[in-house]
Protein backbone atom coordinates (compact mmCIF):
# COMPACT_ATOMS: atom_id res chain seq x y z
CA UNK A 1 0.00 0.00 0.00
CA UNK A 2 1.32 3.57 -0.67
CA UNK A 3 1.38 5.26 2.30
CA UNK A 4 3.02 8.93 1.50
CA UNK A 5 4.57 11.55 -1.72
CA UNK A 6 8.32 11.30 -0.95
CA UNK A 7 9.51 13.83 -3.51
CA UNK A 8 8.01 16.34 -6.01
CA UNK A 9 10.29 17.61 -9.15
CA UNK A 10 10.11 20.97 -9.72
CA UNK A 11 12.06 22.26 -13.09
CA UNK A 12 14.11 25.60 -12.36
CA UNK A 13 16.27 27.54 -14.37
CA UNK A 14 19.35 28.08 -12.55
CA UNK A 15 19.21 25.28 -8.86
CA UNK A 16 21.76 27.73 -7.27
CA UNK A 17 18.72 30.57 -7.65
CA UNK A 18 16.34 28.38 -6.88
CA UNK A 19 18.82 26.95 -3.71
CA UNK A 20 18.99 30.49 -2.48
CA UNK A 21 15.67 30.95 -2.53
CA UNK A 22 14.31 28.29 -1.14
CA UNK A 23 16.67 28.36 2.01
CA UNK A 24 17.12 32.44 2.37
CA UNK A 25 13.65 33.28 1.35
CA UNK A 26 11.59 30.91 2.48
CA UNK A 27 13.52 29.56 5.44
CA UNK A 28 13.84 25.68 3.96
CA UNK A 29 16.46 23.42 4.42
CA UNK A 30 19.01 21.92 1.44
CA UNK A 31 18.23 17.84 2.74
CA UNK A 32 20.45 16.42 -0.10
CA UNK A 33 23.02 18.04 -3.12
CA UNK A 34 25.00 15.64 -4.98
CA UNK A 35 27.03 15.94 -7.84
CA UNK A 36 26.15 12.73 -9.87
CA UNK A 37 27.61 13.63 -13.12
CA UNK A 38 28.94 16.85 -14.85
CA UNK A 39 25.91 18.33 -15.68
CA UNK A 40 23.70 16.70 -13.33
CA UNK A 41 23.30 17.59 -9.65
CA UNK A 42 20.42 16.10 -7.22
CA UNK A 43 19.31 18.83 -4.77
CA UNK A 44 16.18 18.81 -2.62
CA UNK A 45 15.14 20.77 -0.19
CA UNK A 46 12.46 20.70 2.31
CA UNK A 47 10.81 23.01 5.21
CA UNK A 48 12.72 21.29 7.76
CA UNK A 49 15.30 18.37 8.30
CA UNK A 50 12.22 16.05 8.64
CA UNK A 51 9.92 16.73 6.46
CA UNK A 52 9.19 13.24 4.88
CA UNK A 53 8.53 15.16 1.66
CA UNK A 54 11.18 17.08 -0.31
CA UNK A 55 11.31 19.08 -3.41
CA UNK A 56 13.92 18.25 -5.77
CA UNK A 57 14.95 21.58 -7.47
CA UNK A 58 15.72 19.91 -11.12
CA UNK A 59 17.61 22.20 -13.90
CA UNK A 60 16.20 22.65 -16.89
CA UNK A 61 18.45 21.16 -19.81
CA UNK A 62 15.97 21.05 -23.01
CA UNK A 63 14.00 23.57 -24.52
CA UNK A 64 10.98 21.51 -23.69
CA UNK A 65 11.94 21.73 -19.79
CA UNK A 66 12.31 25.27 -20.08
CA UNK A 67 9.24 26.45 -21.38
CA UNK A 68 7.50 24.21 -18.70
CA UNK A 69 9.36 26.28 -15.62
CA UNK A 70 6.50 27.71 -13.69
CA UNK A 71 3.87 26.40 -15.64
CA UNK A 72 3.82 22.18 -14.74
CA UNK A 73 0.74 22.02 -13.00
CA UNK A 74 -0.34 24.78 -16.13
CA UNK A 75 -2.29 27.45 -14.28
CA UNK A 76 -3.41 25.29 -10.99
CA UNK A 77 -0.82 25.50 -8.04
CA UNK A 78 1.74 22.78 -8.10
CA UNK A 79 2.29 22.97 -4.19
CA UNK A 80 0.47 23.62 -1.45
CA UNK A 81 2.60 23.98 1.97
CA UNK A 82 0.87 23.98 5.60
CA UNK A 83 1.92 26.15 8.47
CA UNK A 84 0.51 27.10 11.80
CA UNK A 85 1.83 30.63 11.59
CA UNK A 86 0.35 31.82 8.27
CA UNK A 87 0.21 35.62 9.65
CA UNK A 88 3.46 36.01 10.94
CA UNK A 89 5.52 33.68 8.22
CA UNK A 90 3.38 36.08 5.36
CA UNK A 91 5.01 39.05 7.02
CA UNK A 92 8.44 37.40 7.16
CA UNK A 93 8.35 35.71 4.12
CA UNK A 94 7.30 39.00 2.61
CA UNK A 95 10.37 41.07 4.61
CA UNK A 96 12.94 38.82 2.48
CA UNK A 97 11.55 38.93 -0.57
CA UNK A 98 8.82 37.12 -1.74
CA UNK A 99 6.39 38.05 -4.07
CA UNK A 100 2.70 37.02 -2.70
CA UNK A 101 -0.52 37.01 -4.59
CA UNK A 102 -2.23 39.44 -2.10
CA UNK A 103 -2.05 38.85 1.59
CA UNK A 104 -3.38 35.86 3.18
CA UNK A 105 -7.53 35.07 2.90
CA UNK A 106 -9.94 32.85 3.68
CA UNK A 107 -9.91 30.11 1.31
CA UNK A 108 -11.67 26.41 1.62
CA UNK A 109 -9.93 24.29 4.59
CA UNK A 110 -8.55 27.28 6.10
CA UNK A 111 -6.72 30.42 4.84
CA UNK A 112 -4.15 30.64 2.43
CA UNK A 113 -2.08 32.81 0.03
CA UNK A 114 -0.12 31.82 -3.16
CA UNK A 115 3.50 32.68 -3.88
CA UNK A 116 5.79 32.90 -6.80
CA UNK A 117 8.89 30.86 -6.70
Amino acid sequence: MLTHALQITILVKNQEEAKAFYTEKLGFVVRMEEQFAPGWKYLTVAPHSSSETVLELAEADTPEQEQLIGRQAADQILVMFATNRIDRDYEEMKARGVVFHGAPKQVPGGKGVGFED
